[in-house]
């Protein structure tokens, strides 16, 4: 870079378990990635770190990439981790009197939610979860409104102020407030929220109101969602804050942005903590969806594998899905993510030896960034998947992140001997092959459960590869799945950093409130409007006029006496009593798509439980434009070759090519038995596969 280059960038980062990934996007459009080690004793100081190696891979010092980028947009674990770890706030909760123990009871569903399949199979070991307040510190209030909105028992204010008063005495740093139909009508709500602030004006609580935040149906989820915002959100705002004060004082002048589980980023004093979950595998789809949208791809399942979990996403008909319940560590939630699906299976998955069954277990526990795998050489005894694929001859040790960390071949022989081969009385190469093949089913079967029961099939999709483990797999649990195209990408070793950088501002309103179908139309138009007027209040904050944000609307309906609604994306205009019969058509089509012809039974009568609402400000993307094309031969890219053992129905060692993906060229083509490498990603191509490069210089790998 030459001193007088004055480029821009929006950089955009993702704490992963194992590595921090960051992605540099610079005002000509062009795309920077590197990583670093991520420091869970201080996460900002793992971000602080890979800033400072991509100022180093431009050419620049830490303060000048910071004095030049203008936006700086982070998805962040630190919410995960602290649910996991149970590293939160002491958290008082109030509710409406003899609704106290409904997170206790948790539905009934709460002994299985967040187990696996096989941890439900063991029903005399299954427990409800620890839960994060217990009824020691939850307080009911004399008060009732009707599911219509009309107050029935007014708010007993002498005996809510004693409730209070209660709760701080016990010494609770944080106060959740969910009522029974606050969704409907919030009022006693708001006056609970008053009565805190008149008491304490001066104490420092952390609160949270339902009809603030998750103003929707549902009271078990809704409660959930406020605890887990009151438990973490004290840990988010201290991090956040303080690495914000870190970019600041290292010369960033820019726009510091969060990134939110349901696609967008906000500015940090538009965050709600607990929508911060699950953000950076929010990011690897929103990436998916903008490289499916260059590539015309609509169908398209993305799968991210780090180091410590495997999540899968996807796309149908060219947009992503959101869950309305999601499951964090065991609680179900009611607010918008992006649909991700996750098990414990990343590089730093360790393998183990089931000691009634004698069968070979990987995961879900990872080593993580520390000791991590053995081969790290770091004091981490167990092994793992990367210990198992450096054996195999597929990871090369004097080229891990290209060259920065060498991997030690001898600790991994020797972790693989003691735990699995020696246990199993087996050959250390069938040990590292069976670790192989037993996580890659481990993702075949995630993603062919997370797509059937969309009411598609994996054959319908094509496959996007992508974090530091995931190429190295793709070929074999594709294949499983019968997906004919695999794709990997430049950016695929850091690709949820990648969707991060190019995320939109999006701020998304959920609302219930059941209207009969049709609808009233100036009733229902009068509701959106009101919620879109209040969006585009929050936009105009975060620096977008009502004319630069796009809105996009999502029915969430059901047949009446049904307990669960389907959702629709609507168009976003004023609607006629004609476009809601339109919208009752095509939701009857949805749902026999995905419940069978004839379900469908519109005399039932059918309700809208739900309005959501996105308001979309978009942000700069970058340029991916084609490149020049190249011959067939890629014979320029040859870096040389090694033997390499196949696992799955191959099962031998083989003379292996080994390529330099920046050498790669639009046009060539890699035969298998091959492997690409990039400095921080390793793409095996098995024989009789071929890998060809495509105008944007990404690898299309084919079932042959």
């Amino acid at each position: 870079m030459t001193p007088d280059d004055k480029r821009t960038y929006i950089i955009g980062i993702d704490t992963g378990g194992t590595f921090t990934d960051i992605v540099a996007l610079s005002d000509r459009g062009q795309v920077f990635t590197t990583k670093a080690p991520t420091t869970p004793q201080d996460f900002s100081v793992g971000v602080m770190e890979a800033v400072a190696e991509m100022a180093g891979a431009l050419g620049l010092s830490r303060r000048d990439l910071l004095s030049r980028c203008t936006m700086f947009k982070h998805g962040t674990t630190v919410a995960t981790n602290a649910v996991i770890n149970r590293h939160g706030a002491k958290v008082g909760f109030i509710t409406t009197r003899g609704f106290e123990d409904t997170t206790l009871i948790g539905r009934s569903i709460l002994r299985v939610d967040g187990l696996g399949e096989e941890e439900i199979k063991h029903m005399s070991y299954m427990t409800k979860p620890e839960p994060l307040v217990p009824r020691s510190l939850i307080r009911g209030v004399y008060e009732r409104v009707d599911h219509k909105g009309n107050v029935v028992f007014p708010l007993d204010v002498k005996h809510a102020r004693q409730q209070i008063k209660s709760l701080v005495e016990t010494g609770v740093e944080a106060i959740g407030v969910s009522l029974l139909f606050a969704w409907v009508n919030p009022v006693h709500e708001k006056k609970l929220k008053e009565l805190v602030h008149k008491m304490y004006p001066s104490r420092n609580l952390f609160l949270t109101f339902s009809h603030e935040l998750a103003p929707v149906l549902r009271e078990y989820g809704r409660a959930n969602t406020v605890i887990l915002n009151c438990f973490v959100g004290r840990t988010m705002e201290s991090y956040l804050a303080d690495l914000e004060a870190k970019l600041q004082a290292d010369g960033f002048k820019g726009t510091f942005m969060v990134m939110q589980a349901n696609g967008g980023a906000v500015l940090r004093g538009e965050m709600a903590p607990v929508r911060t979950l699950s953000s950076g595998p929010a990011g690897g789809v929103i990436a998916t969806k903008h490289m499916g949208d260059l590539l015309g791809h609509p169908n398209v399942i993305s799968t991210d594998m780090g180091g410590t979990s495997f999540d899968v996403g996807f796309i149908a008909g060219g947009f992503w899905h959101y869950t309305r319940e999601p499951i964090v560590a065991r609680w179900r939630l009611i607010l918008p993510m992006i649909e991700v699906e996750s098990i414990g299976a990343g590089g730093g998955t360790i393998a183990r030896v089931d000691k009634e069954t004698r069968r070979l277990l990987v995961g879900p526990t990872s080593a993580g960034a520390s000791p991590g795998p053995a081969c790290y050489d770091m004091g981490g005894v167990n092994a793992t998947v990367t210990d198992a694929n450096l054996v195999l001859g597929i990871v090369d040790p004097d080229n891990f992140l290209g060259g920065k960390k060498k991997l030690h071949r001898g600790k991994a022989e020797e972790a693989l001997r003691r735990n699995i081969a020696g246990p199993l009385k087996m050959d250390l190469i069938e040990a590292a092959a069976g670790i192989h093949d037993v996580v890659s089913s481990h993702m075949a079967d995630l993603i062919r459960k997370q797509v059937v029961r969309t009411g598609h099939t994996p054959e319908q999709f094509v496959l996007y590869s992508y974090g530091g483990a995931g190429p190295i797999h793709a070929a074999a649990f594709s294949a499983d799945l019968g997906i004919k195209k695999v794709y990997f990408f430049p950016t695929s070793a850091v690709f949820s950093a990648f969707g991060i950088a190019l995320a939109d501002v999006i701020h998304t309103h959920v609302s219930s409130y059941v209207y009969d179908m049709p609808a009233e139309p100036s009733v229902l138009n009068g509701r959106i409007n009101e919620i879109e007027d209040g969006l585009a209040t929050i936009m105009a904050r975060e620096g977008f006029s009502r004319d630069k944000v796009e809105f996009r609307r999502t029915f969430h309906m059901r047949y009446r006496r049904q307990m669960n609604e389907l959702a629709l994306a609507a168009p976003s205009r004023d609607y006629s009593e004609a476009d809601l019969k339109k919208i009752m058509d095509d939701w009857e089509i949805k749902f026999e798509e995905l419940y069978g012809k004839g379900s469908a039974l519109r005399q039932a009568g059918m309700e809208l439980i739900s309005i959501e609402i996105d308001a979309i400000g978009k942000t700069v993307k970058p340029v991916i434009s084609p490149g020049g094309a190249g011959g067939r031969d890629a014979a320029a890219a040859l870096k040389g070759n090694r033997e390499v053992f196949f696992p799955g129905k191959i099962r031998k060692w083989l003379k292996t090519a080994i390529y330099d993906y920046d050498r790669l060229r639009s046009g060539n083509a890699v035969e298998g038995p091959a492997i690409i490498e990039t400095p921080i990603a390793t793409i095996v191509v098995p024989p009789p596969r071929t890998a060809t490069v495509d105008q944007y210089n990404n690898i299309v790998m084919e079932m042959a």
